[in-house]
């Protein structure tokens, strides 16, 4: 029997029915699905990136460490770097903190790698540079002073003595008074240029060169109270003493041969001369150093000779690695340096008498700016260096 036509229309239109809402359920389910692992996906790549954000974090915790620490130790290439608490984060994350310091002109720049405890491939670096403040001011143009400085004006020199530049051009003497033959006389002083060929801040007879002029120029703030100390330094002379009170660094005799701790700042209260009798401690004999000496080469001191302490020679049997300071603005008018050899430089506040015979004075450097504070290891602060923070 012939089949009705009607029929068999009526169940292929529900079979197609049936065929696209299947369709429909499974675009349905896929959608749910995409929608699904893409909201996994997102929340994956939300995740990872707080992770991040708190690994970077953590190496600019280590950064910020660094600055504390710098701002209050002398560190030299070499020394153990500081080390820094492991971290929390918020969510329970912990994380490593390593740094490294490396020297530059004149900054310590750190490197700070942050590294998770639970997921040691998430970690994060950054690196900034800083600049540590102290005794002298750290701009890039900050030296050590000439051999010879002085308030007011010097004797002419009767006898043989010596002073050795290593810039033929640069000043050798500075004057708060007159930068002339008349108020700096030359007389017996012999004036040389050295070449520090191995950088060991001692001078050898091969390293001494031909011999130059006495350049002289002035120096501005005198007269006045402590022009030279403030012309050259830019911690207060008061601050100064008590660094070196707090740090038992005062000697009315027996002054320690050799380098000593930070700060590297002596507060002498002997009366007389200095010679190698008024020295304490036993120095192994090195470049540039045994008993006699005061100071090292790489680690310089300055000498605070305070008011009511006068004037003391530094007999000739002393070498000293640093600079000197007189503070009296009289005591020295009728008493100049007693001979000993000086690797660095001498400053007084008032006119001074002529050097003894024998005298040396060498011309060193230590570095500029920042540098000047590691060697005299004073140091106040630290600062950071614009334009050297970076991540990666």
């Amino acid at each position: 029997m012939p089949r009705n036509p009607t029929q068999i229309h009526r169940r292929q239109d529900g079979s197609m029915t049936l065929l696209f809402g299947l369709m429909l359920l499974i675009g349905a389910g896929i959608l749910a699905f995409s929608s699904a692992r893409t909201g996994v996906v997102e929340q994956r790549i939300a995740t990872n990136e707080q992770q991040s954000i708190l690994a970077q974090q953590a190496a600019q915790a280590g950064l910020d460490y660094a600055l504390a620490w710098l701002g209050a130790q002398v560190w030299r290439p070499g020394d153990a770097v500081p080390s820094v608490p492991e971290l929390s984060a918020e969510d329970g994350q912990r994380f490593r903190v390593e740094l490294q310091f490396s020297r530059r002109t004149n900054a310590v720049c750190v490197r700070s790698r942050a590294s998770s405890d639970q997921d040691p491939g998430l970690e994060s670096i950054a690196r900034e540079c800083f600049t540590q403040t102290g005794l002298f001011d750290v701009a890039p143009e900050t030296r050590a002073p000439p051999p010879l400085v002085l308030a007011g004006c010097l004797e002419e020199p009767l006898e043989p003595s010596e002073l050795w530049r290593l810039d033929e051009d640069a000043p050798a003497i500075l004057s708060g008074r007159a930068a002339d033959a008349d108020c700096l006389p030359q007389g017996q002083l012999a004036v040389g240029v050295w070449n520090d060929r191995n950088a060991d801040r001692v001078l050898t007879p091969d390293e001494k060169g031909q011999s130059a002029d006495l350049e002289r120029a002035r120096i501005d703030g005198c007269p006045g109270a402590h022009c030279v100390w403030n012309q050259v330094f830019a911690l207060p002379l008061a601050e100064a003493k008590r660094r070196a009170e707090a740090a038992g660094h005062v000697f009315a005799d027996r002054i320690p041969c050799g380098a000593t701790e930070p700060p590297g700042l002596y507060l002498i209260h002997v009366s007389g001369t200095i010679d190698a009798l008024r020295l304490s401690g036993f120095c192994a004999e090195d470049i540039g150093v045994d008993s006699r000496t005061i100071g090292t080469p790489d680690r310089p001191i300055l000498l605070i000779v305070p008011s009511e302490a006068g004037c003391p020679r530094f007999a000739p049997d002393i070498r000293v690695h640093g600079i000197v300071y007189y503070e009296s603005g009289t005591a020295c008018a009728g008493q100049g340096w007693g001979g000993a050899r000086l690797q660095g430089a001498v400053l007084w506040e008032g006119d001074v008498q002529a050097p003894a015979l024998d005298s040396v004075f060498i011309e060193t450097d230590w570095g500029a700016a920042s540098a000047l504070n590691t060697a005299f290891q004073v140091i106040d602060g630290a600062i950071r260096v614009p334009g050297t923070w970076r991540d990666w």
